[in-house]
């Protein structure tokens, strides 16, 4: 079956409309496009001008998915060079519902946009669970807290994140003024000193080996060409959780990342106006640097 999707000034059609990607009998392909058709108003606004990648599952999923960040579209999808190569930038609703046609359930996108691409204007702190249920949780929402305490006393803002998976993570809106690299050792250093708050609890130490039960403070989505799951994309876990921004204090009811679903509707988006409180990464990395007596260390490359 076949379907046609209105999606702003376009119409995108949908094939193999009526197939089952969250398992048998479930949520369908047309369900995916409506989802991102209704969604774009909220969704866009976070990914215009970043490069993204599609994460998909044609086969549901139930089978294997994979990571594409070259994909073939049409021509009147809009697409920038990268470091990596061209990349496709979502820059209306037509888009997103083109990547639900290729069964791209989610979606992956950088940390900067064009025209400063390698300049980031946020930074991402990963915060994923060991285990699963309420108590799981209960501790990566209590290290969320303390990212935005960290980060409010170097002068930056935070926000916060379902990822529709197990965990959270935590935005800090940036003024592009340094690159990658000097973005990832702020990161770095923000997760050490969250992880230094609860050392039995979490920690930055990349191998799982050396991890020793303790949850990871992950800065490692900070750095050239990487990627995070972009706001309000739907995730590939049974009834479709959303990576879904919320208020900080909507965070204190939840006991899961999966709270919200593709049915999810909201007329506002709590990122809303994020850029406006853009703060310094140069001169947060100066205010480091002082209290270190010296100049902030750059993250080692380690094996995870």
């Amino acid at each position: 079956m076949r379907t046609t999707v209105r999606a702003g000034r376009r119409k995108v059609e949908v094939g193999n409309a009526d197939k089952p990607l969250f398992g048998a009998g479930g949520i369908t392909k047309a369900d995916l496009a409506g989802y991102y058709a209704r969604i774009a108003p909220l969704m866009l606004p976070q990914i215009k001008g970043r490069p993204v990648a599609l994460q998909r599952f044609p086969e549901g999923i139930d089978g294997s998915g994979f990571l594409v960040q070259h994909p073939s579209h049409p021509r009147w999808i809009r697409t920038v060079w990268t470091s990596s190569g061209r990349m496709m930038e979502c820059r209306d609703a037509a888009a997103l519902v083109w990547c639900a046609d290729q069964a791209a359930i989610t979606l992956h996108s950088w940390s900067s946009r064009t025209p400063r691409l390698g300049v980031p204007d946020r930074m991402v702190l990963d915060l994923d669970p060991v285990g699963e249920g309420p108590d799981a949780f209960d501790t990566c929402r209590q290290a969320a807290w303390s990212v935005r305490e960290v980060l409010s006393e170097l002068g930056l803002a935070a926000y916060v994140m379902t990822t529709g998976s197990r965990g959270l993570h935590v935005h800090s809106p940036l003024r592009p003024e340094v690159d990658d690299s000097e973005v990832r050792r702020l990161a770095k250093a923000v997760a050490d000193r969250v992880a230094a708050r609860a050392p039995a609890e979490w920690t930055t130490r990349v191998r799982k080996a050396a991890r020793h039960g303790r949850m990871f403070v992950d800065y490692l989505r900070n750095g050239k060409g990487q990627l995070a799951v972009a706001p309000y994309t739907v995730r590939a876990r049974p009834g479709a959780p959303v990576a879904t921004p919320i208020t900080w204090e909507e965070l204190d009811g939840l006991t899961s990342s999966q709270g919200f679903t593709i049915d999810l509707d909201r007329d506002e988006c709590p990122f809303a106006g994020m850029r406006r409180h853009a703060r310094s990464p140069r001169k947060a990395l100066g205010l480091l640097d002082q209290r270190e007596g010296g100049v902030v260390p750059r993250p080692r490359t380690e094996r995870r």
